[in-house]
């Protein structure tokens, strides 16, 4: 039964108490309207919003305005725009549904009040907010104070001691239904004959417990996971960020908006978990003091590092690595850290200070080391025999991440050595699958797909590395941390096989995920978006990417894992002319290198961008030291010969000395380690060169077949990976994909030489294509061959080949 005062007194449902107890203001504005009845009323589960709608269609009713409960009943398109249309729980009404009432939203003069709760608004819902905020600020149902509890007992005619309402505010946090629950079961007008409050504690504790066990399975181990001092522990499987847990958990009325759960929920979840939850959950739980203790801090740090929160894990690993004893893994945290930052010497330098004491943290430290180029700095795996005198220690069957683990230490320290043994890549292909399989998502300094595809590329296996990323993106290796970077090598890897869209494919996937950029695969994103504009278009192209991208690169620490994209890197520089950008990190890697003692399957893709760089730049004295490091490996692997043999033939060819034949077999031994792309480049060269037409037109073949320009790379790669922006039927229909390319380039002003160059064929062929799609076109003059190409011809759906320097 409603109550209704006098101006300034509140209005209630005097059976209970609830958190509509503070909105009666609103409430009764509302039922005295001047014009359209229109609200939106927000708040979380058991906050009062069905409460505020029943008291509202009460006083609605008592002053003769018509209004209507939405049920499924309810005819919406129908009702006169003067019945006030109450909604309650607008997160559970159908979409078909929705979009009436949103409908009825838009229509100003029609009265309509709905409640929803604060989490998961469709885009629907959403609409229906602002609609209703543009008649009349939202009625927001929070926590509720100790004003309202007050209010609410003087109202009834009853009294609380104080001490005891501080006590129950306290526990409930101002939930308003647990507020209410403790309302309905302390005694009042009475002496408290329970100051503690057991009994009542435990009747909240029921009901919250029943709440949870109604709840969906991830939600409720995002509350169990707050509880015993875990919150923020990462995400979960489902793809919901710890974000969207907490405010889901916070519109179901069990955490504080900030993701805090209150005092009685803690000890409802902390009562109910078994021993055996409380440790999985790895519920240590804050120190008697109320400071977090230092397990604590490791898996805050470890959730913000599987978040992508560098510098939040950063933050609370400078404190932790204070602590004495460093809990087990804080290291192996600090060091994965530093290395996704681009520092991975600071990385080799806190396993330094901090030695692992277990196999497998032992090969994470040898990640880090190695990486850093200090190699010196690698320990053996530890004695597993007993001391004199004492028993065996106990020996258990290896895991699969153990496996893993050993076969990367041994494939790793292998492609060190001057003549790296034969099993090294498939050793590392094999970590590499099994640590897929393990599903582990520790922290690394380098994924193991990565060192390995880096080692394959090296030893001119670009099938291998393919097959490797391509399998840990399909797997998931190393969880959602590690996804951008798989998908980025990826990305890389298919550029190194003339694969652009796939290319493409794989970094749109990259830019799109939602965690942080580290700097480390900031330098990979940039490294993809230089070497395409490099390899499929055109040199202002080019200088536009180079310009985007070295500033945010120049900082970035050198390591063993990043000289593959910093290769790349040095030599598209060099193709715009700037030789001082990376002149130091160039410095550094080969200071790395040698460090390392110059590992021929780490340091032969450097020294072959070293000596571009200096073909490039046109300064043979740069050349000279990578070539005589080149001839001087390439007694021990083939890729080495294979580069040190095309180096002094492109010498030749720059000086004029143009032998067809020899040319021909360096440009296509150095597609076969993995080079197609600058076996194209010599190939053009040489027909750049060559005096002889036929020799030209010869090499500008090889030149097209091992780089085909983008429109022919993506004709050539499966139909499931063409990308959206292919060319039209109609743009085909009047002209043939070589004369596409021309035309492309008619358009850009680029002279017949200039055409011939960027896509491999001779000035006279550019000629005869010209005059054929003149001739398709009925052109009568340039002006109106260029006016017709723009019609026929979306220069953003087509690309070609860039000058291939």
């Amino acid at each position: 039964m409603i109550q209704t005062g006098g101006p300034g007194e509140p209005i209630g449902v005097l059976t209970h108490f609830t958190g509509a107890q503070h909105a009666w203001r609103e409430t009764a504005a509302l039922a005295s309207p001047s014009g359209p009845v229109r609200a939106f009323v927000v708040g979380p589960a058991g906050s009062g919003k069905s409460t505020l709608l029943s008291q509202l269609q009460d006083l609605l009713t008592l002053r003769g305005v018509p209004s209507t409960q939405l049920d499924t009943t309810t005819d919406i398109s129908t009702l006169p725009p003067t019945d006030v249309l109450l909604v309650d729980d607008l997160h559970l009404v159908d979409d078909e549904r929705t979009q009436l009432l949103l409908a009825r939203c838009a229509t100003r003069d029609a009265s309509i009040v709905v409640a929803s709760r604060p989490w998961r608004h469709s885009s629907l819902a959403t609409d229906i907010a602002r609609h209703l905020e543009r008649s009349a600020p939202p009625v927001v149902l929070g926590l509720v104070t100790l004003a309202d509890v007050t209010a609410y007992l003087g109202h009834r005619g009853q009294s609380v001691e104080q001490a005891c309402l501080d006590h129950l505010l306290t526990l409930t946090g101002g939930v308003g239904w647990l507020v209410s629950k403790a309302l309905a079961i302390h005694e009042s007008s009475a002496p408290c004959r329970d100051p503690q409050h057991q009994d009542l504690v435990r009747g909240l504790e029921a009901r919250i417990l029943h709440r949870l066990d109604t709840a969906e399975e991830p939600l409720r181990r995002w509350v169990e996971l707050s509880c015993v001092g875990g919150a923020g522990d990462g995400f979960f499987s489902d793809d919901v960020s710890a974000d969207d847990r907490i405010a889901e958990a916070y519109a179901e009325g069990l955490l504080l908006r900030n993701g805090s759960p209150v005092p009685v929920v803690r000890s409802a979840v902390r009562g109910a978990l078994p021993a055996y939850r409380v440790l999985a959950l790895g519920a240590a739980g804050p120190d008697a003091d109320g400071v977090p203790g230092p397990d604590l801090v490791l898996r805050r740090a470890l959730a913000a590092w599987h978040a992508g929160a560098l510098d939040q894990a950063s933050s609370l690993l400078d404190a932790l690595l204070a602590e004495d004893p460093v809990p087990a893994g804080g290291a192996d945290v600090a060091a994965a850290v530093w290395a996704a930052r681009g520092l991975m010497a600071t990385g080799s330098s806190v396993y330094s200070a901090l030695p692992p004491d277990s196999p497998s943290a032992l090969v994470r430290a040898a990640i880090a080391h190695v990486g850093a180029g200090f190699a010196e700095q690698l320990r053996p795996a530890p004695e597993t025999t007993a001391e004199p005198g004492q028993p065996e220690p106990r020996r258990s069957a290896p895991c699969t991440l153990d496996i893993a683990l050993q076969l990367l230490d041994e494939g790793l320290r292998a492609s060190l050595l001057p003549t790296p043994p034969s099993f090294t890549v498939t050793r590392l292909v094999r970590a590499s699958e099994l640590y897929t399989s393990s599903h582990a998502t520790d922290p690394l300094p380098e994924l193991p797909a990565v060192i390995a595809a880096s080692v394959a590329l090296g030893a001119g296996e670009l099938s291998t590395a393919q097959h490797v990323i391509d399998a840990a993106v399909a797997g998931g290796q190393g969880g959602r941390w590690a996804r951008r970077r798989l998908l980025l090598w990826q990305a890389f890897v298919a550029l190194q096989g003339e694969r652009p869209s796939e290319a493409r494919a794989s970094l749109e996937e990259a830019t799109a995920l939602p965690t942080p950029v580290s700097a480390r695969d900031e330098l990979m994103r940039q490294t993809i978006l230089v070497t395409l504009a490099r390899r499929y278009q055109d040199l202002a192209a080019l200088e536009a990417a180079w310009a985007q991208a070295h500033e945010g690169i120049r900082h970035i620490d050198v390591d063993l894992y990043t000289l593959l994209p910093l290769s790349a890197l040095v030599s598209a520089a060099a193709r715009v002319g700037d030789a001082t950008t990376l002149s130091a990190h160039f410095a550094q890697g080969l200071a790395l290198l040698e460090r390392l003692g110059s590992p021929p399957l780490w340091s032969l893709h450097l020294r072959w961008a070293g000596v571009q760089q200096g073909i490039l730049l046109d300064k043979p004295e740069l050349l000279g030291p990578h070539a005589k490091a080149l001839v001087v490996a390439s007694t021990s692997l083939k890729v080495a010969d294979v580069m040190a043999h095309a180096g002094g033939i492109w010498v030749s060819v720059l000086s004029g000395n143009v032998e067809p034949d020899s040319v021909e077999e360096a440009a296509k031994a150095l597609s076969t380690i993995g080079l197609a792309w600058d076996g194209a480049r010599l190939a053009a060269h040489g027909a750049g060169r060559a005096t002889d037409r036929r020799v030209s037109a010869r090499l500008l073949t090889v030149a097209r077949l091992l780089h085909p320009t983008a429109e022919e790379a993506r004709r050539s790669e499966p139909a499931s990976q063409t990308p959206k922006d292919a060319p039209s039927a109609a743009e085909g229909s009047l002209l043939s994909d070589r004369e596409l390319d021309v035309a492309l380039l008619v358009m850009q002003g680029k002279t017949y030489a200039e055409i011939g160059q960027t896509i491999f064929i001779s000035p006279r062929t550019v000629e005869h294509h010209v005059s054929h799609i003149k001739r398709r076109l009925s052109v009568t003059s340039r002006s109106d061959l260029i006016a017709k190409l723009r019609v026929v011809i979306d220069p953003s759906r087509h690309q070609v080949g860039s000058e291939h320097r």
